[in-house]
């Protein structure tokens, strides 16, 4: 164990090293001395970016050695779990002033503070470490930072080049209100052409998410064909299915969380006219299959879907693996869950990898059929990776012993 020790401790050390018990004024008095900023990683244990960044990101050399030079690292919880430890809960208090303060919203959210613990910079989202270093560099430089753009923009806010460079800095933080604001300047003084520019179009879509009676969710409606190869890229969507899915959650939510009984025909019939811009069919589709399951009506669940499946070739292997694992996972039907077989066999035709094959294997065990269930995964263990392997080895040893696998 004495040789361990040394061992333990460089390997603990490469990654970036978070300050433990101890409390926000000892941290701002220990980044002054130091003359270090102060970097908060605002995160939540339920959080999987969260977990991702800290497991595959924080733990790299490069990452430490950057971190480790130029900032006092905080991690601060922002749920409260059974599980916290005392440190953990020492930070309660803290963790909601800095929800309040500093307009925590999304997770992970990175802090940035200068050494007299003055907020500078303010990032949502992780990266890779190369990109993740990059961006906190220029959190070091005042020229770059957040706070500095703001406080340029509000002291001239009808300036278009002020309003351009901040709109997407409060977008990507989801800084609604700034946003908004510097959105109506870039508005009033821009053409059209000139607005929708690659740049501005992904802070659009934020502040169109938030209202679609404001003027972002407006401008994309009138304007769906500058916007097809952004949702594409970046979502792997259609505009129309979030133009959809944005109107229909708005009017279907209401009066789904009431427990109205809802006429999904006459509502789409309603929209249609209304929104004629947009087809919405595939969203009132999805909705109505996603209450079936809510009530577990099985029965019209899958005679609906089973009418999809058969009149729609583009049915992608996923969304019908999707369905199929819930019925499996949830279902006691004998004959609904010989349609959801077929469903998964069309599946695994479509895209033979080990998750589909896993729904294929355990639909076949659930309906009596071990020998052929077996076989399939046995296959699914043997292509799938090294951190899923466990998982399907387990189940393919359960259809062996003849134990239950749901």
């Amino acid at each position: 164990m004495l040789f361990l020790i040394p061992l333990l401790t460089t390997a603990q050390e490469k990654g970036i090293q978070f300050e433990h018990n101890t409390n926000w004024e000892k941290l701002k008095e220990k980044a002054k001395a130091e003359n270090k900023h102060i970097f908060v990683d605002c995160f939540t244990t339920w959080c999987g970016p969260c977990k991702w960044m800290a497991d595959n990101v924080f733990v790299q050399e490069e990452v430490g050695e950057f971190f480790n030079d130029n900032f006092v690292n905080l991690k601060l919880q922002f749920d409260e779990t059974k599980e916290d430890s005392e440190d953990v809960k020492s930070w309660y208090d803290e963790a909601k002033r800095f929800a309040k303060d500093y307009e925590v919203r999304a997770y992970p959210t990175f802090l940035v503070f200068d050494p007299n613990g003055e907020l500078v910079d303010k990032v949502v989202g992780g990266s890779q470490a190369d990109k993740f270093i990059a961006r906190f560099k220029d959190a070091l430089i005042p020229e770059k930072q957040f706070i500095t753009a703001k406080k340029k923009y509000e002291a001239d806010p009808q300036n278009l080049e002020l309003a351009q460079q901040i709109f997407t800095k409060a977008s990507d933080i989801y800084d609604i209100p700034l946003a908004t604001k510097a959105f109506n300047t870039i508005l009033d003084k821009s053409s059209k052409e000139e607005f929708l520019k690659k740049e501005n179009l992904g802070g659009i879509v934020v502040l169109a998410q938030e209202d679609i009676d404001g003027k972002a969710f407006d401008l994309i409606y009138n304007n769906q064909d500058s916007f097809k190869d952004f949702f594409k890229n970046q979502f792997g969507a259609d505009v129309n299915d979030f133009l959809a899915h944005m109107i229909s959650q708005k009017v279907l939510h209401p009066k789904i969380s009431s427990g109205e009984s809802i006429d999904y025909d006459e509502i789409e019939k309603q929209l249609s006219t209304k929104y004629d811009k947009v087809n919405f069919s595939k969203s009132f589709a999805s909705m109505k299959f996603s209450s079936y399951l809510k009530k577990k009506d099985w029965k019209t669940f899958v005679t609906e879907y089973d009418k999809k499946v058969k009149s729609d070739p583009n049915i992608t292997a996923e969304e019908l693996n999707e369905y199929a694992w819930k019925m499996f996972e949830e279902c006691d039907d004998k004959d609904a869950l010989k349609v959801a077989l077929t469903w998964s066999k069309i599946a695994v035709e479509r895209n033979e990898v080990e998750y589909i094959i896993d729904t294929y294997a355990n639909l076949l065990y659930k309906l009596g059929d071990a020998k052929n269930a077996i076989l399939w995964q046995e296959k699914a263990v043997s292509i799938t990776s090294e951190d899923r392997r466990e998982e399907l080895q387990t189940n393919l040893d359960k259809m062996k012993k003849g134990e239950k696998t749901w």
